[in-house]
């Protein structure tokens, strides 16, 4: 089976995380991908070698790379620092998109880069089996019980969904 490259931002990294299933992510059939600006988010809670052995390659950024990335933000005032390492290195290496943010989709429709988010990798994990639609819905139960910033009413739908077993 193949496996599609991604770019993955900070805030699905948290999600998983607080869905309880970090590890599980990873276990989809994808090539994940990140800046060490990223990486370095989450630092606190695993090393570059642990996320490394889940699957996640940390791109480092150069110098040159670290000074195109600031001046996209100076262009786009509304997205981190992170937000726009994703976007260039998805650019880069023409990989799609990981994240939830409302203005990095924006910028990614209109540079034509596929974008995905949290409820669409549940949905993807659920039809690789990689979760029973259950598993799901008590993951993004955890996930809006944690506070994470995730379309309330869509969740709803889809953990009814989930738990009736569809």
């Amino acid at each position: 089976m193949s496996r599609r490259p991604c770019c993955i931002d900070t805030n699905i990294l948290f999600n998983f995380l607080a869905g309880d299933i970090f590890d599980t992510l990873f276990l989809l059939p994808l090539d994940f991908h990140t800046s060490d600006i990223v990486a370095y988010e989450i630092s606190g809670l695993y090393s570059e070698k642990q996320l490394a052995s889940f699957g996640l390659e940390i791109l480092a950024l150069n110098d040159i790379e670290t000074q195109e990335i600031l001046s996209l933000q100076e262009d786009h005032i509304e997205l981190s620092l992170e937000d726009i390492s994703v976007l260039f290195l998805s650019q880069k290496h023409h990989t799609m998109i990981l994240s939830n943010d409302g203005p990095l989709r924006k910028l990614a429709d209109a540079s034509r880069i596929e974008y995905h988010g949290t409820l669409w990798l549940l949905e993807e994990m659920i039809q690789k089996e990689i979760l029973q639609p259950r598993e799901a819905a008590s993951a993004l139960r955890s996930m809006l019980k944690n506070k994470r910033w995730l379309p309330r009413p869509e969740c709803e739908t889809l953990i009814k969904k989930w738990e009736s077993g569809e």
